[in-house]
C-alpha cells in the first residue's frame, strides 16, 4: 500500500521551497502518493515549480492562529501518513498539532543554522522540533547544533545535503541564452532580495571588478517586490550612487533562472548567511565557475578553491571582487562535490511505519 505524503511549502520561491518540491517530485511514485499545499499571503510563485496534478491548494491566511486552524483542516481532509515541511514558520505550527495526529509521521527540515535564529525561534525549535519523528539538517554543523544546543534526540536528527532536480535543471538550462553579446563578461547572482543575500556588498564589489574588466555586466535574478521590495530599494540606491545602472541588471523573478546561471562566465554568492545554498550547487552542476563568500563552513567543502571557484570572507568587498575576477578566468569547470542525495530521502520516507 502506498504511503500518502503531505508537503507544506511557503508560497514564495526560495531555496527551502524548491528543496521541498524536489523531494516531493522525486519520491518513488510506486511507494508514495504526494500532495502539496502552499502557505502564505503572497502570490503563489512556487506553483510554477509544482506539477499541477499534485498541487492541491494555497492557504492564504496571514493570521498565524487562523493558519493553524487551516492546517488542521488540511490534515483532516488529506489523512496523510507523513507530513513534511522545510521552513520553521510552517513546521512549528504543524508540530503544535502533532498531539492531535499521533499516528502521523512528522518530518521537518531545518532551513538554517541554529545560532542564526533569534531567542524566540530557538525556544520554538527546542521545544517543538522534539515532537517530530525526524529532523533533517543540511550540514554536519547544523546537525551538531540541533543535538548539542537545541537538545534534540540524536537518533532523530540526520544530516543530508539538499537534493537537486538535475534532470529539470539540465533541461531548462539548454534553452536560449539571455545574453546576446558574446564580447561581454557576464556575472550572475540569484536569490530573493534580502539582507542575508548580501547584494549590497555584491554591487560594491562589482564596481571594483569593472576597474579590471570594463566589458563586464552583472545580472541579479530574484524577486524584488512584495516582502522583498524594501531591501531591493536599498540595493537600487547603491547601484544609483555608483552610477552602475547600465552595468547591473535586476531582472526580477524568473521561472527559469538556470539559463542565466548556465550562460554566465561566473556565478556569485555574496551571502551573509545561508543554510545550504542550492544555487551554488546548481551553478557547479552547470559547470559555471563561482565566487562565493564563506558565510558557512560547508561552502569551503563545496567549492574547490582555485579549481571550481574562489572564496572570500563575508562582508569583504575587496576579497569578493578579487574572487570574481579570478573565478571568471577559470572558464567552464567540473565539480567533484555535486552529489545526488535523493535516494537517501526515498530511504528515509520508506522506513516510516504506517
Amino acid at each position: 500500500m502506498k504511503k500518502k505524503v503531505l508537503i507544506f511549502v511557503q508560497s514564495e520561491v526560495g531555496g527551502a521551497e524548491r528543496v521541498s518540491v524536489t523531494i516531493g517530485k522525486n519520491l518513488d511514485s510506486e511507494k508514495f502518493n504526494v500532495c502539496f499545499y502552499a502557505v502564505g499571503p503572497w502570490d503563489c510563485k512556487i506553483a510554477d515549480f509544482i506539477p499541477s496534478e499534485i498541487f492541491c491548494g494555497h492557504l492564504k491566511q496571514k493570521n498565524p492562529f487562523k493558519l493553524i486552524r487551516e492546517l488542521y483542516r488540511c490534515i483532516r481532509k488529506e489523512s496523510p501518513d507523513i507530513i513534511f515541511s522545510s521552513t520553521m514558520y510552517i513546521s512549528t505550527k504543524l508540530l503544535l498539532l502533532k498531539p492531535l495526529f499521533s499516528k502521523v509521521n512528522f518530518v521537518v527540515r531545518s532551513e538554517n543554522n541554529y545560532f542564526k535564529f533569534n531567542k524566540k525561534q530557538k525556544l520554538m525549535i527546542r521545544y517543538l522540533y522534539r515532537r517530530a519523528e525526524l529532523v533533517i539538517a543540511q550540514t554536519d554543523e547544523m546537525q551538531s547544533e540541533l543535538i548539542e544546543k537545541a537538545k534534540l534526540d540524536a537518533n532523530k536528527v540526520v544530516a543530508i545535503q539538499n537534493p537537486q532536480d538535475f534532470k529539470t535543471i539540465a533541461s531548462l538550462a539548454r534553452l536560449e541564452s539571455p545574453f546576446a553579446d558574446k564580447t561581454k563578461i557576464y556575472y550572475v547572482a540569484s536569490g530573493r532580495f534580502a539582507p542575508a543575500k548580501g547584494f549590497d556588498v555584491l554591487v560594491r564589489a562589482f564596481a571594483l571588478v569593472l576597474k579590471k574588466k570594463e566589458n563586464a555586466e552583472l545580472y541579479i535574478v530574484g524577486r524584488n517586490s512584495g516582502p522583498n521590495e524594501e531591501y531591493f530599494l536599498h540595493v537600487k540606491e547603491c547601484i544609483d550612487d555608483l552610477d552602475l545602472n547600465e552595468k547591473i541588471h535586476c531582472v526580477g523573478y524568473q521561472k527559469n533562472p538556470y539559463v542565466y546561471v548556465k550562460n554566465a562566465d561566473c556565478f556569485v554568492l555574496s551571502s551573509r548567511n545561508e543554510g545550504l545554498p542550492n544555487v551554488l550547487i546548481e551553478a557547479l552542476y552547470l559547470e559555471t565557475p563561482v565566487a562565493a563568500t564563506t558565510c558557512i563552513p560547508a561552502i569551503e567543502r563545496i567549492v574547490e578553491n582555485g579549481k571550481t571557484g574562489f572564496l572570500a570572507a563575508s562582508e569583504n568587498v575587496e576579497a569578493l571582487a578579487n574572487a570574481m575576477v579570478q573565478a571568471e578566468s577559470l572558464g567552464r569547470i567540473r565539480s567533484n562535490t555535486v552529489v545526488d542525495t535523493m535516494p537517501l530521502f526515498n530511504e528515509l520516507f520508506s522506513n516510516f511505519k504506517i
